[in-house]
């Protein structure tokens, strides 16, 4: 069984790397008397923030603010997403209505932010480092990695961030539980050894094969070979292709989605109606044999939390072993 289980050792000791105790810090004086405060290096710099802040500003909806609800953090305001309902459906178990909306990525409302007086600000560095030196004067604010490879590091960094590096330590090793026994059967049924492709499809002209992304890393994870993993160009994630090199994306399963965060739903609709009725669609072995399977981009695009990569395992049994 090929599971990648030094992966998880990697990231149990980062979960604990660059996090010191101070006595004092900027920052969550009313939710610390004491003063005291933790130490967090992250993507801009470093932060001192309180060891245990009473309110959470989680900038983007698809890694911190996951997990900060997962941990059981009190999210005053996050990122509302422009189309559709706010948050990923694989939020609705959360209660969510208290999250107020602080305005989308490099559009961020400073003084929405301001009025919520969060003890600390966490977000992916797309969202936070436009903004970051005003941002910073609110509360101490943690820029975190846009490496989706390193998404359970990145998680690490956020529990530190919010005060429950325990917890979301425990997410992720109930996560590793799950992948060690999905990887045991996907080996037993002989399916380790074949390449999957996971296919974007955005527009016509915009079809992609991630190679480097949370789901490709999920699938790693499991021991299963990415397919046009060797082929990317350094420092990109996926294969970009035409329409006319649709077979190129073709792989012994398939995994595909729509769309990508902030598209347009009746847009990528259309280009995935004019895709799966060209030609070259059900000439992929992955369609003529079945193995081509639609998937949900919310969490095979946008998988920076545990919530969502538990839905892709999910996914990956019921498809794969069905």
């Amino acid at each position: 069984m090929n599971v990648k289980s030094s992966l998880w050792r990697v990231v149990a000791a980062a979960l604990t790397s660059g996090v010191v105790l101070a006595g004092c810090g900027s920052g969550g004086d009313a939710a610390q008397a004491d003063g005291e405060t933790r130490t967090v290096q992250h993507e801009l710099g470093e932060a001192e923030v309180p060891v245990s802040p009473e309110t959470v500003v989680a900038l983007d909806p698809y890694y911190s603010l996951p997990t900060a609800l997962a941990a059981d953090a009190n999210v005053v305001g996050s990122s509302h997403r422009q189309f559709g309902e706010p948050f990923p459906s694989y939020l609705d178990e959360f209660d969510t209505e208290g999250v107020e909306n602080v305005g989308w990525f490099t559009e961020l409302d400073i003084e929405k932010i301001m009025t919520l007086n969060p003890d600390v600000i966490v977000g992916l560095s797309s969202f936070v480092e436009a903004d970051y030196e005003q941002l910073s004067k609110i509360a101490p604010t943690v820029a975190v990695s846009m490496d989706a490879m390193r998404w359970q590091e990145t998680l690490g960094v956020i529990g530190d961030a919010i005060g429950k590096p325990d917890e979301v330590a425990a997410s992720l090793a109930d996560y590793q539980s799950q992948v060690e026994g999905l990887a045991g059967e996907l080996d037993a049924a002989g399916l380790q050894e074949e390449p999957v492709s996971l296919l974007n499809i955005r527009a016509v002209d915009d079809l992609r094969v991630y190679t480097r992304s949370c789901s490709a890393a999920i699938l790693g994870d499991l021991g299963l070979p990415v397919h046009l993993e060797d082929e990317t160009e350094e420092g990109g994630n996926s294969v970009n292709l035409s329409i006319e090199r649709l077979t190129d994306a073709d792989a012994a399963t398939m995994f595909y989605f729509v769309g990508s965060a902030g598209s347009n739903p009746e847009d990528v609709e259309a280009a995935y109606e004019e895709v799966s009725t060209h030609p070259l669609w059900e000439r992929l072995e992955a369609v003529e044999n079945d193995r081509a399977h639609q998937v949900n981009a919310e969490w095979w695009f946008d998988c920076g939390s545990v919530q969502a990569a538990t839905r892709v395992l999910t996914d990956v049994s019921d498809l794969m072993l069905a």
